[in-house]
């Protein structure tokens, strides 16, 4: 399945966010900042990347080969493509020669891959652009439930976790199995807030429509990324969603980020 331009040309953009979802052997979804998604050719029916820091992926993919990516460019327009791992991964080759000597990773011994592997595309999804405007309607609205959601059910994360997702810059996504679906997804939420160190609530928006499918009880993985390229991870089930607001109590939360990557921290 060949990408459309517009995506292809998305996905092919250097030094942005990119997003990869994974499942574990009881189907239970991981997410992670994997910068070094590409594109290979216009023609292309796949996606290359580079094996580094991602060791809860690496062995996810072992089991599963079921991915789910996503791609955010400065100005917040986002596209979703979802794949099977092609089970190649090399520490020769083309791939591996293509992400290994690109500028973001020839320098920095923080991200010098060990091998590369693709992804044969399933399924794409139109690009769309997050509006300004409608990350702070929604925060200002995601606020406004904070009383009704709050909860003493969770796992407390470190104060410098709760302080990364509340930034209004930061990309914050989400990653989940739709209801009679095989792959992860994932979507942007920007209106994630931590309603105190056991949880966070959301809201569906313009964005991520996709959100409206959620169930309580479901198994998600989330994700906040930095101007300066910090990450963290948290785990956590959806509770008290109304089809509209709703909060995910967290169950679990790592660090994604050079020197403690992969680390758990709650």
């Amino acid at each position: 399945m060949f990408l459309p331009e517009e995506l292809y040309n998305l996905y092919s953009e250097p030094m942005i966010a990119k997003f990869m979802a994974t499942l574990d052997k009881e189907g239970k979804p991981n997410i992670a900042f994997i910068a070094s998604i590409d594109t290979w050719e216009p023609k292309a029916d796949f996606l290359i990347f580079g094996e580094f820091l991602m060791w809860k992926s690496f062995e996810n993919l072992k089991a599963n080969k079921k991915v789910g990516t996503m791609a955010v460019n400065l100005d917040l327009k986002f596209g979703q493509i979802n794949g099977d791992f092609n089970d190649d991964f090399a520490n020769v080759g083309p791939y591996f020669d293509r992400i290994a000597y690109n500028d973001m990773f020839r320098y920095n011994s923080y991200t010098k891959i060990r091998q590369a592997g693709s992804i044969k595309i399933k399924e794409h999804y139109p690009a769309k652009k997050i509006g300004k405007l409608e990350i702070v309607a929604d925060l200002f609205a995601v606020k406004g439930k904070k009383g009704k959601l709050r909860g003493d059910k969770g796992v407390e994360i470190p104060l410098t976790v709760k302080e990364k997702f509340d930034q209004m810059q930061a990309i914050k996504a989400l990653a989940f199995v739709p209801d009679r679906k095989e792959y992860p997804f994932i979507v942007p939420v920007m209106s994630l807030y931590p309603i105190d160190m056991k949880s966070m609530a959301f809201k569906v928006s313009a964005s991520n429509p996709e959100l409206k499918g959620l169930k309580n009880g479901q198994e998600t993985a989330l994700m906040v990324l930095t101007m300066d390229a910090i990450a963290y991870q948290v785990k956590g089930i959806v509770d008290s969603f109304d089809g509209k607001f709703g909060k995910i109590v967290i169950t679990e939360a790592f660090s994604s980020s050079p020197p403690l990557a992969g680390q758990k921290i709650a």
